[in-house]
Protein backbone atom coordinates (compact mmCIF):
# COMPACT_ATOMS: atom_id res chain seq x y z
CA UNK A 1 0.00 0.00 0.00
CA UNK A 2 1.37 3.63 -0.92
CA UNK A 3 1.06 6.37 1.76
CA UNK A 4 0.28 9.79 0.33
CA UNK A 5 0.70 13.11 2.85
CA UNK A 6 -1.57 15.86 2.30
CA UNK A 7 -1.87 19.17 4.07
CA UNK A 8 -4.37 19.53 6.83
CA UNK A 9 -6.73 16.88 7.87
CA UNK A 10 -9.80 15.15 6.58
CA UNK A 11 -11.89 17.89 5.37
CA UNK A 12 -9.35 20.13 4.04
CA UNK A 13 -9.17 21.21 0.40
CA UNK A 14 -5.79 19.00 0.31
CA UNK A 15 -7.56 15.78 1.12
CA UNK A 16 -9.86 16.46 -2.06
CA UNK A 17 -6.66 16.98 -4.04
CA UNK A 18 -4.60 13.80 -2.43
CA UNK A 19 -7.43 12.03 -3.35
CA UNK A 20 -7.45 13.08 -7.28
CA UNK A 21 -3.70 13.08 -7.81
CA UNK A 22 -3.96 10.08 -7.01
CA UNK A 23 -6.44 9.05 -9.51
CA UNK A 24 -4.08 10.62 -11.88
CA UNK A 25 -1.09 9.18 -11.12
CA UNK A 26 -3.36 5.71 -11.24
CA UNK A 27 -2.09 5.03 -7.61
CA UNK A 28 -4.71 2.51 -6.57
CA UNK A 29 -4.14 1.41 -2.89
CA UNK A 30 -3.84 3.92 -1.11
CA UNK A 31 -3.52 5.57 2.54
CA UNK A 32 -4.07 8.98 3.03
CA UNK A 33 -2.13 10.59 5.75
CA UNK A 34 -3.40 14.05 7.08
CA UNK A 35 -0.09 15.82 7.96
CA UNK A 36 -1.22 19.14 8.71
CA UNK A 37 1.50 21.04 7.38
CA UNK A 38 4.44 21.59 4.91
CA UNK A 39 6.93 20.73 7.64
CA UNK A 40 5.48 17.35 8.07
CA UNK A 41 4.87 16.20 4.94
CA UNK A 42 8.63 16.50 4.42
CA UNK A 43 9.76 15.20 7.49
CA UNK A 44 7.92 11.75 7.20
CA UNK A 45 8.67 11.74 3.28
CA UNK A 46 12.69 12.14 4.49
CA UNK A 47 12.02 9.26 7.11
CA UNK A 48 10.51 7.15 4.56
CA UNK A 49 7.00 6.85 6.47
CA UNK A 50 4.69 8.35 3.57
CA UNK A 51 5.78 7.07 -0.32
CA UNK A 52 4.28 10.73 -1.72
CA UNK A 53 3.11 14.19 -0.46
CA UNK A 54 0.36 16.48 -1.61
CA UNK A 55 0.97 20.18 -0.87
CA UNK A 56 -0.70 22.96 -2.18
CA UNK A 57 1.64 25.50 -3.95
CA UNK A 58 -0.01 28.21 -5.58
CA UNK A 59 -3.29 30.03 -5.63
CA UNK A 60 -4.76 31.94 -8.46
CA UNK A 61 -5.67 35.24 -6.27
CA UNK A 62 -2.84 34.74 -3.05
CA UNK A 63 -0.08 33.60 -5.45
CA UNK A 64 2.87 31.09 -4.06
CA UNK A 65 1.67 29.31 -1.12
CA UNK A 66 4.91 30.61 1.17
CA UNK A 67 4.78 27.76 3.47
CA UNK A 68 5.55 25.46 0.54
CA UNK A 69 8.30 27.82 -1.07
CA UNK A 70 10.05 27.95 2.56
CA UNK A 71 9.89 24.25 3.34
CA UNK A 72 10.73 22.49 -0.37
CA UNK A 73 12.98 25.57 -1.47
CA UNK A 74 16.34 23.65 -0.64
CA UNK A 75 14.88 20.15 -0.98
CA UNK A 76 15.21 17.92 -4.35
CA UNK A 77 11.74 16.30 -5.22
CA UNK A 78 9.88 15.28 -8.59
CA UNK A 79 6.87 16.90 -9.17
CA UNK A 80 4.75 13.68 -10.29
CA UNK A 81 1.17 15.61 -11.17
CA UNK A 82 -0.63 19.02 -11.04
CA UNK A 83 -4.09 19.49 -10.05
CA UNK A 84 -6.13 23.02 -9.78
CA UNK A 85 -8.89 22.62 -7.53
CA UNK A 86 -11.20 25.46 -7.34
CA UNK A 87 -11.75 27.30 -4.11
CA UNK A 88 -14.83 28.24 -2.22
CA UNK A 89 -14.50 29.06 1.26
CA UNK A 90 -17.30 29.63 4.04
CA UNK A 91 -17.29 31.14 6.89
CA UNK A 92 -19.31 28.90 9.87
CA UNK A 93 -19.98 29.97 13.46
CA UNK A 94 -20.47 27.68 16.46
CA UNK A 95 -24.25 27.28 16.31
CA UNK A 96 -27.73 29.16 15.54
CA UNK A 97 -27.34 30.42 19.34
CA UNK A 98 -24.27 32.38 18.52
CA UNK A 99 -25.33 36.12 17.51
CA UNK A 100 -22.88 37.37 14.85
CA UNK A 101 -22.05 40.64 17.13
CA UNK A 102 -20.81 37.80 19.78
CA UNK A 103 -18.56 36.83 17.44
CA UNK A 104 -14.92 39.24 17.36
CA UNK A 105 -12.35 36.99 15.55
CA UNK A 106 -12.35 34.48 12.33
CA UNK A 107 -9.82 31.66 12.39
CA UNK A 108 -8.18 30.17 9.42
CA UNK A 109 -4.88 29.27 7.37
CA UNK A 110 -3.16 32.56 6.16
CA UNK A 111 -3.80 31.76 2.39
CA UNK A 112 -7.92 31.77 3.49
CA UNK A 113 -7.80 34.74 5.22
CA UNK A 114 -5.49 36.14 2.11
CA UNK A 115 -7.91 35.00 -0.51
CA UNK A 116 -11.32 36.74 1.80
CA UNK A 117 -9.91 39.60 2.76
CA UNK A 118 -12.06 42.16 0.88
CA UNK A 119 -15.32 40.19 1.24
CA UNK A 120 -14.91 39.97 5.00
CA UNK A 121 -13.90 43.49 5.28
CA UNK A 122 -17.07 44.51 3.71
CA UNK A 123 -19.12 42.03 5.54
CA UNK A 124 -17.30 41.16 9.04
CA UNK A 125 -15.35 44.13 9.53
CA UNK A 126 -14.80 43.58 13.37
CA UNK A 127 -13.39 40.57 13.24
CA UNK A 128 -9.72 40.32 13.69
CA UNK A 129 -7.60 37.58 12.05
CA UNK A 130 -6.31 34.60 13.74
CA UNK A 131 -3.79 32.46 11.85
CA UNK A 132 -3.96 28.66 11.77
CA UNK A 133 -2.23 25.71 10.61
CA UNK A 134 -5.24 24.22 8.74
CA UNK A 135 -8.63 25.34 7.26
CA UNK A 136 -10.14 21.58 8.49
CA UNK A 137 -8.34 22.09 12.22
CA UNK A 138 -10.57 25.42 12.25
CA UNK A 139 -13.59 24.14 12.43
CA UNK A 140 -12.81 20.94 14.06
CA UNK A 141 -11.18 23.35 16.88
CA UNK A 142 -14.23 25.33 17.13
CA UNK A 143 -16.79 22.36 17.24
CA UNK A 144 -14.46 20.60 20.15
CA UNK A 145 -13.99 24.02 21.87
CA UNK A 146 -9.92 24.60 21.48
CA UNK A 147 -11.49 27.93 19.52
CA UNK A 148 -14.07 30.19 21.51
CA UNK A 149 -17.33 30.61 20.70
CA UNK A 150 -16.68 34.19 20.12
CA UNK A 151 -14.32 32.78 17.12
CA UNK A 152 -15.58 32.35 13.17
CA UNK A 153 -13.71 29.99 11.02
CA UNK A 154 -13.29 30.01 7.17
CA UNK A 155 -13.35 26.50 5.98
CA UNK A 156 -14.64 24.32 3.29
CA UNK A 157 -18.35 23.60 3.72
CA UNK A 158 -17.76 19.66 4.21
CA UNK A 159 -15.42 20.88 6.97
CA UNK A 160 -17.37 23.29 8.47
CA UNK A 161 -21.05 20.63 8.04
CA UNK A 162 -18.65 17.48 9.17
CA UNK A 163 -18.21 19.28 12.74
CA UNK A 164 -21.94 20.50 12.68
CA UNK A 165 -21.27 23.93 12.55
CA UNK A 166 -23.46 27.06 11.55
CA UNK A 167 -22.89 27.89 8.28
CA UNK A 168 -23.04 31.80 8.11
CA UNK A 169 -21.92 32.63 4.44
CA UNK A 170 -20.87 30.62 1.07
CA UNK A 171 -18.31 31.42 -1.83
CA UNK A 172 -16.57 34.31 0.54
CA UNK A 173 -13.52 34.01 -1.37
CA UNK A 174 -13.02 37.30 -3.14
CA UNK A 175 -12.42 36.14 -6.54
CA UNK A 176 -15.24 33.50 -8.26
CA UNK A 177 -12.57 32.31 -10.10
CA UNK A 178 -10.49 31.12 -6.83
CA UNK A 179 -8.34 28.30 -7.48
CA UNK A 180 -5.38 26.45 -6.29
CA UNK A 181 -2.68 24.69 -7.86
CA UNK A 182 -2.00 21.12 -6.24
CA UNK A 183 1.24 19.10 -6.47
CA UNK A 184 2.04 15.37 -6.02
CA UNK A 185 5.56 14.71 -5.14
CA UNK A 186 8.38 12.87 -4.01
CA UNK A 187 11.77 12.87 -2.92
CA UNK A 188 14.27 12.30 -5.56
Amino acid sequence: MKKIGYMGIPGSFSEIAARELAKQAEITDVSYIPLICARNILKELQQGTIDYGVLGVENSSAGPVSEFVETFSHIQYEHLETFVLPIHHCLFKLSAETPMEHLTEVASHPQALSQTQQTRAGNYPQLLEKEIEDTAIGAEWLAKGILPDTTAVICSIRAGQAWNLELVAENIEDSSTNRTTFWLLKLK
